[in-house]
């Protein structure tokens, strides 16, 4: 397995058990040869034989067939009773095992920290609920981290990192007493950067994971770290060009990830819309698998015929496309990006929030603490906007003359579409005034804001689509936000 480049965490895998915890530092003794340096390593043979009974059927365990580890049983294999009768940490903390006695779920930035540390190197588990000095089980204050959403997660750690590392949380029992694990994915292509700061962490630094600790790079590893990846690179550019040379430059596709353009033969090409309604768009480690469902996972963004992006890679957040999604209720794959946006990426005072935050499954209090996270110079939208949050600001306004009439009348019932952009606009004015209590379907009131929008676009009143802005903010409010 050593000769192979597994990993130790990949080859605990295969031999730890409830009653035989494999020590990560037994195997690394063994890859630097001071442990068993006088026993021959297995044949390729044996060990494609080995791996092969391992996953054709059940592992044989002292009492008969046992079920192949999942997280919840490597994890509790990494415990043992002492005599004292206290659960401990078999091998204490190393540099892919990380112990935290306490967690406050609205304080994740330890939580944070060891991710990135972890992700730079091996991978690993955070384990919660144990005492990092003598790795005694002290257990869970309270359940506030199991129940705390993944996507809540995932989002604190999107806040301060780049790219997003890959993790997975649970809850496991070891002697009674709870204890939480997040495990984390070594990222394929490193190094994860902070590029937010917070709790001891710094814009721009590298974290890695160092026997006990999570602390800034030293040279050595970052040079290894980025000697590795441009070999990894070469090795796919190499790869990439005998394959070209097999199939020929004439019948091959390039496609760009970055701007997601395609071409073929020097020739762009395009997909056709009824393919693109067809794909599965996921997010790289957040996604569910299902037997027999094909799923074409890309990473990046693909233009459809008629030259629309489609939402679903890494792109550049614009006013339009937060209006667009809002008013035709479209899901997004990152809805903190469109809250961050409110903040450091418009110039327009009011902008739906509320409902991407729904998305999250964000709470008042949380989006006021993400949004408090971003980093921007526009100070003063900042703190509007987490006043927004909190339901200290309105998008709320109530207007005289035409609008005032208008908006008695859609609370009446009568809901006549603009006959010109002059009308658009007043209706933009008058939806603004929408009453909390009492409000019209949410349906009828977005689909007649779609058409002002449709209506001022046509004649160019670029002028009038504050008002739309502002209207779409107290729709978001009045349908969306949190009580």
């Amino acid at each position: 397995m050593l000769a192979r480049d597994m990993k130790n965490r990949d080859i605990q895998f295969y031999f730890n058990r409830q009653d035989r915890p494999v020590n990560s530092g037994r195997i690394t003794g063994i890859r630097q040869d001071g442990y068993g340096a006088g026993i021959p390593a297995a044949s390729d043979e044996a060990l494609d034989a080995f791996l092969a009974k391992f996953k054709a059927g059940p592992i044989q365990g002292p009492g008969g067939p046992v079920a192949p580890p999942t997280d919840e049983g490597r994890i509790g294999a990494l415990f043992s009773k002492k005599k004292d009768n206290e659960w401990r940490l078999t091998s204490g903390e190393t540099d892919e095992i990380e112990c935290k006695r306490e967690v406050d779920v609205k304080k994740l930035a330890p939580v944070v920290r060891a991710v990135a540390g972890m992700a730079n190197n091996k991978g690993g588990v955070i384990l919660l609920g144990v005492e990092d000095k003598s790795g005694r089980v002290v257990g869970l204050a309270n359940d506030d981290f199991a129940k705390l959403d993944l996507v809540k997660l995932t989002l604190a750690v999107k806040a301060h990192l780049q790219p997003t590392p890959s993790f997975r949380k649970g809850v496991i029992e070891v002697g009674g007493l709870q204890v939480g694990y997040v495990c984390v994915e070594p990222l394929i292509d490193k190094p994860v950067i902070v590029h937010r700061p917070g709790d001891r962490l710094d814009d721009g630094a590298i974290l890695f994971r160092y026997p006990a600790e999570s602390a800034p790079i030293k040279f050595g590893d970052l040079r290894t770290l980025l000697d590795a990846r441009d070999a990894k690179r070469l090795r796919a550019l190499v790869d990439v060009t005998r394959k070209i040379a097999e199939i020929g430059v004439e019948n091959s596709a390039v496609l760009n990830v970055a701007d997601g353009s395609l071409e073929v033969a020097g020739r762009p090409m395009q997909i056709d819309q009824a393919l693109v309604d067809q794909i599965n768009f996921i997010k790289e480690g957040q996604f569910d698998e299902v037997a027999g469902a094909p799923t074409l996972k890309l990473l990046g963004e693909i233009t459809a015929a008629g030259g629309e992006k489609v939402p679903g890679g890494r792109r550049l957040i614009t006013d339009e496309d937060v209006l667009r999604n809002f008013l035709d209720q479209e899901p997004v794959l990152v809805p903190f990006e469109y809250i961050r946006f409110a903040v450091a990426g418009t110039n327009r005072d009011w902008v739906p929030i509320f409902y991407f935050g729904n998305q999250a499954k964000l709470s008042r209090a949380e989006m006021a603490g993400l949004l408090e996270g971003v980093a921007t110079t526009k100070l003063k939208a900042k703190a509007k906007m987490i006043d927004r949050a909190l339901g200290k600001q309105s998008a709320l306004a109530k207007h005289t003359g035409t609008p005032a009439k208008l908006l008695a009348a859609i609370l009446a019932g009568d809901r006549e579409v603009p006959a010109d952009a002059k009308a658009a606009g007043n209706i933009a004015l008058a939806l603004q005034g929408i009453p909390a209590e009492g409000a019209p379907s949410k349906e009828e009131m977005l689909a007649l804001l779609k058409v002002c929008v449709t209506t001022l676009v046509e004649v160019g009143e670029v002028a009038a689509m504050s008002s739309v802005y502002r209207a779409a903010g107290r729709l978001d409010e009045v349908y969306f936000a949190p009580a």
